[in-house]
């Protein structure tokens, strides 16, 4: 009878199709609930800023999605895509069309850790809390806000845009450097260098100093390095530091945590005197501080270990020589015009070699057979002003052997093509074993990488 009695109670219970199907529709039911959708301020990974993102469902299977990610002349600000609900590790929702959560997915080769398949956790109040179902570990959670009415006035989507801008001025090659931020505080003569990585919303803060100028923050040498990353996030027409920053310079101490930002426009100074053309520059307050102003910036202090080398020179592939549409100039280029046996572009600063320059830029050639030369125009002493170099090109030449007929010329048009404008800006380049660093010459944004 008991046995009986078991089997019968089985054969009430609801098949397993039959479970999944009413968790489903339970799920779909609680996310087309909210009058005014979810409000979720998405942090793809522990160290990455947050992205302001309202999501809006429908029991048809499809879900709006407002963002305030401004790339692509604002594709994904307000989109609709199809959305389904799946059954495997647990409930999964899936967003099945390119949207803003595949785009953050791709970024940094898909190594960014975004995500847009979601493992339902479960209900904490009113909030449903969802996990990414793509991190290997340490899966990052979202959390799924009913939205107040009027949230959607918080998006600063004309900020976003207006910080892109900064990115418009920098490097390229290899992903390039973040855009570089110089914040001077208005009413203080403190400037704040910091480095300002768009795509992933972080902040990595490298020195503060008294003056409004490069040339005054390196003469008087009373700056501080900082040295703090943090994310931020864009809400309400303010940049908002995920983890405010503290340092003490010029006498003061002082406490970032955000910035108001006011009037944007494109009459910031050049990088360049030779083509003047203007930079970003924007206006706003901090709290405790005062009006601040950003302008676009090179400085970069991992850029002041490029130093004289008595005793060596630096120098690298010529292949990795690039102009501003980002072509080698020995692959398609004027070296490649010129000097096609070309292995090597050689930079010579402060070296002590007898019957070698000091101070020279030039080429190292090989034959077939292997036999090299190396041809060399002379600088003037180099001239730094922090991680600036200024840069003299003389008439005077090394050559190891005699140059053919109009092989100096070539040489004088190479270099002159290379560091056109007389300035260039060095930052470091991360190699595992090597220390490189790139050359950036803001007039003709060419690139070059010299190793050490």
């Amino acid at each position: 009878m008991i046995l009986a009695s078991c089997e019968d109670d089985r054969e009430d219970l609801p098949s397993f199709d039959e479970r999944v199907s009413v968790a489903i529709a339970d799920l779909t039911a609680e996310l087309v609930a909210p009058s005014n959708g979810w409000r979720l301020d998405y942090q793809p990974t522990p160290d990455a800023g947050r992205f302001f993102i309202l999501l809006d469902f429908d029991e048809n299977g499809q879900v709006n999605i407002q963002s305030d990610l401004a790339v692509n002349d604002g594709e994904f600000f307000n989109q609709t895509i199809p959305y389904r609900i799946d059954n495997a590790l647990g409930l999964e929702l899936i967003l099945e069309t390119f949207g803003v959560f595949h785009y953050l997915f791709e970024q940094d080769q898909s190594r960014f850790g975004a995500e847009f398949e979601f493992i339902f956790n479960g209900k904490e109040d009113d909030d449903l809390i969802f996990q990414s179902k793509s991190d290997i570990s340490g899966a990052t959670e979202l959390e799924f806000t009913p939205a107040a009415p009027g949230t959607a006035a918080l998006f600063s989507r004309e900020e976003a845009e207006n910080l892109d801008a900064y990115a418009g001025f920098t490097t390229q090659i290899f992903g390039g450097d973040p855009p570089i931020q110089q914040v001077v505080l208005d009413d203080r003569n403190i400037s704040v260098f910091w480095s300002v990585d768009i795509s992933k919303r972080t902040i990595d803060v490298d020195i503060a100093g008294v003056g409004t100028t490069l040339e005054e923050i390196a003469s008087n040498g009373d700056n501080v390095t900082i040295n703090h990353q943090t994310g931020y996030t864009l809400l309400d027409g303010k940049l908002v530091l995920i983890t405010p920053f503290s340092f003490s310079v010029g006498g003061e101490q002082l406490t970032f945590t955000e910035i108001s930002l006011a009037d944007f426009s494109m009459t910031g100074p050049p990088l360049c005197a030779l083509n003047m053309e203007n930079t970003p520059v924007y206006t706003g307050q901090t709290p405790g501080i005062g009006a601040v102003t950003l302008y676009k910036s090179l400085f970069d202090s991992d850029g002041l270990d490029f130093q004289p080398m008595a005793d060596n020179r630096y120098g690298v592939n010529v292949t990795f020589v690039f102009d501003q549409d980002a072509r080698s100039l020995a692959e398609e280029g004027s070296i490649s015009e010129r000097f096609p046996e070309a292995v090597e572009f050689i930079f010579h600063y402060g070296l002590d070699s007898m019957g070698l320059p000091a101070n020279a830029v030039g080429l190292r050639l090989e034959d077939e057979s292997d036999s090299s030369r190396t041809y060399l125009r002379e600088l003037e002493p180099i001239t730094t002003t922090g991680n600036k170099l200024q840069l003299t090109l003389t008439n005077d030449f090394y050559f190891s052997e005699p140059p053919e007929a109009g092989e100096q010329q070539d040489l004088v048009e190479i270099t002159n093509e290379i560091f056109e404008g007389g300035e260039v800006y060095v930052s470091d380049l991360p190699v595992d074993g090597l220390t490189v660093f790139r050359l950036f010459n803001p007039c003709n944004r060419y690139e070059l990488f010299l190793v050490q």
